[in-house]
């Protein structure tokens, strides 16, 4: 987890706190169904002397912008602004550890106040896919072009999106293949520029990406998608894993393929 700033939600902990409480809700989870499932999800940083103070203050500033701020949840977050407990992580820098103090003096206050009333949540975008890893899929571009792409895994995070970790052949063409075709076919880089070498830590790109729809209007095009084979063997490669959107995703291939310097790997 990572820090960028004194505010409550400058910090990846309490930005996820922030997004899975409100899309719990979303889902018509009560502000307590929606906090015993955090608590469990949440267990292992609940214990930890330093995120368990991000969890319980993030929480408190979530539930009571939205309207529904728990009592044992306001008590938690309170008692560690009294105790100066959170104020212990900014305690070799002076200027963060001052900021912060505001931070927390201004979120005591408005625990202690009147909450607005519960705001309407909207049921959140869940990004879905057919895909299942091991899978062997033919896709159709809208050049009519199709390329074959292999599933190496299915991520599921924690707001319930699933998405394919996927690698494309060296193939396009104007038609399907036959699968006795793809055995000695090589692996197309779509990241070839991709990697990190930044002086201090050198990764290359592992030719794989995740892929996922950007929204509602941006959908998995499963009308294009045709399953060749199941249950193949995969390899998670080492290196880099950019994740790719399905609206630029046509534009990105017919580019990689169509640019003769284009990165092209065995298997």
């Amino acid at each position: 987890m990572g820090t960028w700033g004194t505010a409550i939600f400058s910090d990846d902990l309490a930005s996820d706190i922030k997004l899975e409480f409100k899309n719990k809700i979303g889902f018509g989870k009560t502000p307590t169904e929606a906090t015993e499932e955090l608590l469990k999800d949440y267990a292992e940083e609940i214990n930890d002397n330093d995120e368990s103070s991000v969890f319980w203050l993030s929480l408190a500033a979530t539930q009571w912008s939205l309207g529904r701020l728990l009592q044992n949840v306001q008590e938690n977050a309170l008692e560690i602004i009294k105790s100066g407990k959170d104020l212990e992580r900014w305690k070799d820098d002076e200027r963060d550890h001052k900021k912060r103090k505001i931070v927390l003096e201004k979120l005591k206050s408005q625990l202690l106040s009147e909450p607005p009333k519960p705001k309407k949540i909207s049921k959140p975008f869940i990004r879905e896919t057919i895909m299942e890893e091991g899978d062997i899929i033919s896709y159709q571009l809208k050049n009519e072009k199709f390329i074959i792409l292999k599933v190496i895994e299915i991520r599921q995070d924690q707001c319930g999106d699933r998405y394919p970790l996927i690698e494309t052949l060296d193939f396009y063409e104007n038609r399907i293949p036959k699968l006795s075709e793809l055995k000695d076919v090589t692996l197309k880089n779509l990241d070839e520029n991709g990697g990190i070498d930044d002086g201090f830590l050198k990764i290359k790109s592992s030719g794989q990406f995740y892929l996922s729809s950007y929204g509602k209007r941006d959908s998995e095009p499963i009308e294009r998608i045709k399953v060749l084979d199941k249950k193949v063997n995969v390899i998670s490669r080492k290196g880099t894993t950019p994740l790719f959107w399905w609206k630029d995703f046509d534009n990105r291939i017919i580019e990689a393929f169509e640019n003769k310097n284009a990165t092209q790997q065995n298997l």
